[in-house]
């Protein structure tokens, strides 16, 4: 495995002697190749702190997490390179800005590449194939990047990890403070990566259509634990979903209304509305 939690937790300090505990005995595994997982749960749940264990940007409070062979714990071990494991395992964070730095977007993605000794020549064409990667074209990487609207600043801040080649990409809400065409094309792009080259990649969203279209797994946390391990359609079968602070993907919703009020013997598990039309029309004209 790639990454393995071995009944991880963690607290944040917050003053005196007191703590803020985030995650708790988390345990997990997470393969190098081909998972689209989706990670999920309300705010203050956890997510973005599991997240930031996955590259040792932060460390286990107690427990184990082993990155790609390298056993992570609270104390730093001087014999692990922990930039090389950031390298293995790309974090994309929230806000683009805590990434975007450069007066030009081509020297924001090169950053990575240089910092970890690729070639100057070598690292502006890793630049152009991260640009083109993220569905933006080689105009853009003279642009100052604050200079750029919000989905343009964050697939620039994901092509500046995807020039690292990381062997896992992590991305912290990248759809935040999108409206629902701008949310689709960027899921799409990273179907996309993940096709293209099998990297396991995780998506950490509160959209649960998103979940239900695109996730190969489900990594539910609620109030700091793991409470649900699986594939979308079973965690979308659970009738206690409001428990865990969660909705249902739309089409779910409205297949049961049809069902209830219609009183119609029809499968409510559809992921697109396509599927959901073509359900309601096959009981519908027998």
């Amino acid at each position: 495995m790639a990454i393995q939690f071995r009944e991880v937790s963690y607290h944040y300090p917050s003053g005196g002697v007191n703590f803020y505990q985030a995650i708790t005995d988390i345990s997990l595994e997470i393969a190098p190749k081909d998972e689209f997982i989706c990670l999920v749960g309300e705010t203050g749940s956890g997510k973005s702190t599991l997240a930031q264990h996955m590259n040792a940007l932060i460390f286990p409070t107690s427990g184990a997490v082993e990155i790609f062979g390298s056993k992570i714990t609270s104390k730093r071990n001087k014999k692990i390179k922990y930039n090389d494991l950031r390298k293995h395992v790309g974090l994309v964070f929230q806000f683009p800005e805590y990434q975007l730095f450069e007066e030009t977007v081509e020297k924001d993605i090169m950053f990575g590449p240089l910092n970890f000794k690729v070639p100057h020549d070598e690292a502006k064409l890793l630049a152009e194939k991260a640009i083109r990667q993220v569905g933006l074209d080689e105009t853009y990487l003279k642009r100052n990047p604050f200079n750029l609207s919000g989905g343009e600043k964050k697939r620039v801040s994901i092509a500046g990890i995807l020039a690292l080649d990381p062997s896992i990409l992590v991305l912290d809400e990248p759809t935040s403070g999108l409206d629902p065409a701008g949310k689709k094309q960027l899921m799409e792009l990273f179907a996309k990566i993940h096709r293209d080259t099998g990297k396991t990649t995780i998506v950490i969203t509160h959209d649960m259509d998103l979940v239900y279209e695109y996730a190969t797994r489900v990594l539910v946390l609620h109030e700091g634990g793991l409470v649900f391990d699986g594939v979308p359609e079973a965690l979308f079968r659970r009738d206690d979903l409001q428990s865990f602070s969660l909705d249902y993907p739309e089409t779910i919703r409205i297949m049961k209304l049809v069902k209830t009020e219609f009183d119609l013997d029809i499968d409510i598990y559809k992921q697109t509305v396509t599927e959901a039309a073509r359900e309601i029309e096959r009981v519908m004209l027998g």
